[in-house]
């Protein structure tokens, strides 16, 4: 087992193989031990790290640290520590928010992405968003109480346990100023409360948070998946799945995908029961002008584990990190694009 600190914090990763980097990132459910055949494939040709982020596996368990702002952090003081100058992203769930914000603060050290089952939903106001300046559609809003949000009703927060409602007031009520970007140092974006957090809704609302529901929705207790995943179950808090939910907003996220520049393969399993594959209107909306550096990927059977359920997706991954041209990619299963 590996692992580095990072301040007072123990953070477990593990890697394999020698040559250009490549960093692993988990769902909600599981650690870094579903990533172990992806690993064993790409380890000839690459250095693959996997890390257990704050919550998850053999991290430490500090509920100070599971907002989505410390998961990122964790992610930056990583690549430092480990000297890391650039490196290729595979983020999963919860992992594919980290990634995309890591890659729009630090664009030009990650050369490409890969994301899987990322929560990418249609806020409503695509046509208008259409039309915006991304930046100003990325304003910051600020915190506002747990109980006055959107979509999380009183009957929600009461029945949740009580730890778990102390984590995500305390998340909901810190109010973190918006520091000054500039030109080398790009701001971090405060841990903020939004209109527009369909995740934390839908996760939330409809009692999905818990790591045995997480991995009931995924597997059937006959699956062998079932069981690798299980072991993870009980080392997973979750007061780390929900805080990480806090701050999302739909419409920031697409809009941080299309000012992207890098290459990127988003797959996503059509029969998801924990975050549900965007519809039309989303591909559409992040593939305009973006058709030869965003490739849409959509796995006909496939539920929440691409990795695990669906044979080719090593194929996919390695032919995605050696092809200088994703549009060039032959997949089976890519979306196309419809006229309208």
């Amino acid at each position: 087992m590996s692992a580095i600190s990072i301040g007072e914090d123990l953070i477990h990763y593990e890697v394999l193989g020698r040559g250009r980097p490549i960093i692993l990132l988990h769902t909600w459910l599981g650690s870094w031990r579903y990533w172990i055949p992806t690993m064993q494939q790409l380890k000839i040709n690459y250095k693959v790290y996997a890390i257990d982020l704050y919550g998850f596996g053999d991290s430490v368990k500090d509920p100070r640290k599971y907002s989505l702002e410390h998961q990122i952090r964790l992610l930056e003081d990583f690549v430092e520590k480990m000297a890391i100058p650039k490196t290729a992203l595979v983020g999963h769930g919860l992992g594919a928010l980290v990634a995309v914000e890591f890659a729009r603060r630090h664009q030009e050290r990650v050369p490409r992405m890969l994301l899987c089952n990322a929560p990418l939903f249609d806020p409503g106001d695509l046509d208008q968003r259409a039309t915006i300046l991304p930046d100003v559609m990325a304003a910051t809003r600020r915190a506002e109480p747990l109980r006055s949000q959107p979509g999380v009703s009183e009957s929600t927060v009461m029945s949740m346990s009580s730890a778990m409602r102390a984590a995500l007031a305390e998340h909901a009520a810190r109010r973190t100023p918006a520091p000054t970007a500039s030109a080398t140092n790009p701001a971090r974006k405060a841990p903020t409360q939004n209109t527009n957090n369909m995740l934390f809704q839908r996760l939330i609302e409809e009692k999905k948070v818990s790591p045995q529901r997480l991995l009931d929705l995924c597997f059937s207790r006959t699956e062998p998946e079932y069981d690798k995943l299980k072991i993870d179950v009980h080392k997973a808090d979750d007061r780390a799945i929900a805080a990480s939910m806090m701050v999302y907003d739909a419409g920031d996220m697409l809009d941080t995908l299309r000012r992207l520049a890098m290459p990127v393969v988003v797959v996503h399993g059509k029969n998801d029961e924990v975050i549900e594959p965007p519809g039309d209107k989303v591909w559409n909306y992040l593939t305009t002008d973006k058709e030869d550096s965003l490739l849409p990927v959509l796995l006909d059977g496939v539920r929440h584990f691409p990795m695990l359920e669906h044979e080719r997706f090593f194929r996919l991954l390695m032919d995605f990190l050696d092809t200088p041209d994703v549009s060039r990619l032959e997949i089976k299963d890519r979306w196309k694009r419809r006229s309208h």
